[in-house]
């Protein structure tokens, strides 16, 4: 079971890192682009107009798949801001138990925000909603990567809550709890 919701969360994190490059292509193409009607327009010739239609659309779509594709994987590698400075100076037996509570709360943090994002997204499709702009593109499919995103993040945290309780404490993606580890 380890194995695989490792290489899930892996192949959430892949997806962030090729939404992440998508944005600097077609940010770096539009550069380009307005940089060629600029020399165009240095030597005197009249401009061309070249650009890249929607493409502020298609980066702050990459920008959120990024962001919601990644809390899955963040959290479950511990990359995301914690309590930690808190928890370390509470006694032994308090940290369990409130370790325990925030990933519980996590879990219910996350399977809301899938929950209400699954709604929209099932509502955008129902009632075919499209982006405005120079490209429509149907809501849905935006919207069920950020579904996808928050259930990633479900996932993390039920898989840290059961992880902590059943070992005292967590692993890094990739490896083994660490009291299994030594076993």
């Amino acid at each position: 079971m380890r194995r695989l919701l490792n290489r899930f969360y892996m192949c959430c994190a892949a997806a962030s890192c090729v939404s992440i490059i998508f944005i600097v292509t077609v940010v770096a193409a539009q550069v380009v682009l307005n940089l060629i009607d600029a020399v165009a327009a240095m030597l005197g010739l009249e401009g061309v107009g070249l650009m890249i239609p929607s493409y502020a659309t298609f980066s702050g779509y990459g920008l959120a798949f990024a962001t919601f594709l990644a809390l899955g994987p963040a959290i479950r590698i511990g990359a995301h801001i914690r309590v930690t400075l808190i928890q370390e100076r509470l006694p032994a037996t308090v940290q369990r138990p409130l370790f325990v509570l925030l990933a519980v709360a996590g879990t219910l943090v996350g399977a809301l925000m899938t929950w209400a994002l699954g709604g929209m997204t099932i509502e955008s499709f129902e009632f075919g909603d499209m982006s405005s702009g120079l490209v429509a593109i149907p809501l849905w499919i935006p919207q069920s990567v950020l579904t996808f995103g928050s259930f990633a993040l479900t996932v993390a945290c039920v898989d840290l809550a059961v992880e902590y309780l059943l070992f005292g404490r967590t692993s890094g993606l990739g490896q083994a709890p660490a009291d299994e580890a030594g076993a």
